[in-house]
């Protein structure tokens, strides 16, 4: 068998593996990216810092920022420095889900170094950070 064809396979199957992990989330693991950032990393962030952070478009995360204030779990907060800008901040809501889904994947994620040894796990993160520096390259 043609080794890229079966490279495919594996990456398909390793991504379609660990989106499962994340099915039972209200919102779509893109947004939980930016609820993620903004809970769990000091500082404020505003739409165009948060689309460099995730290496996407302005217009993504606008979308993005639309979608979590409806269903509540941000608030916009105009910057005082500059009235177009604002800032997204988390609500409790938002801190929660980030809570209770962090918890989750740790527990997932530890049961995956149990499987591999730490020694494993180690060179697949080593690997996985490797190959996702390619990957932008390759844009």
């Amino acid at each position: 068998m043609d080794k890229y064809f079966e490279a495919n396979a594996v990456f398909s199957l390793f991504c379609k593996g660990y989106n499962e992990l994340k099915k039972d989330l209200p919102i779509r693991p893109s947004e939980m990216g930016v609820l993620n950032i903004i809970v769990q990393k000091k500082g404020t962030y505003t739409p165009r810092m948060l689309a460099k952070l995730l290496d996407v478009s302005k217009p993504m995360i606008t979308s993005h920022i639309t979608v979590l204030e409806k269903k509540g779990y941000i608030i916009r907060e105009a910057a005082k420095e500059d009235k177009r800008s604002f800032y997204v901040l988390p609500t409790d809501k938002a801190k929660d889900l980030v809570a209770k889904t962090a918890e989750t994947m740790k527990l997932y994620l530890q049961k995956i170094e149990e499987s591999l040894s730490e020694k494993k796990f180690d060179l697949l993160l080593q690997i996985l950070n490797d190959t996702n520096k390619t990957l932008k390259t390759l844009k």
